[in-house]
C-alpha cells in the first residue's frame, strides 16, 4: 500500500497517513505515521523509493527510477 501510495503521488508521511488510514481515529495517526516511516526505510534501503535526505518523518519520498 506504501509504494502504492509513492507511485500514486503521495510524497509525504502525512499524505500517505491520510490516504492509507483515512478510516482510523486520526488520535492514532502519529503512530500511524511511524509505521509508514519504518516501511519508507525499508523501501529506500531496498532502491524502490528516494529521499532528499536519510528517511525522516518529515522527509519527501518519491518512487525510484
Amino acid at each position: 500500500a506504501i509504494l502504492q501510495r509513492v507511485r500514486e503521488g503521495d510524497r509525504t508521511i502525512p499524505d500517505m497517513v491520510r490516504a492509507i488510514y483515512r478510516d482510523t481515529d486520526p488520535r492514532l495517526h502519529g503512530a500511524a505515521g511511524l509505521s509508514v516511516l519504518a516501511h519508507l526505510e525499508d523501501l529506500t534501503a531496498r532502491g524502490l523509493v528516494v529521499t532528499d535526505a536519510a528517511p525522516a518523518i518529515d522527509g519527501i519520498f518519491t518512487p525510484a527510477g
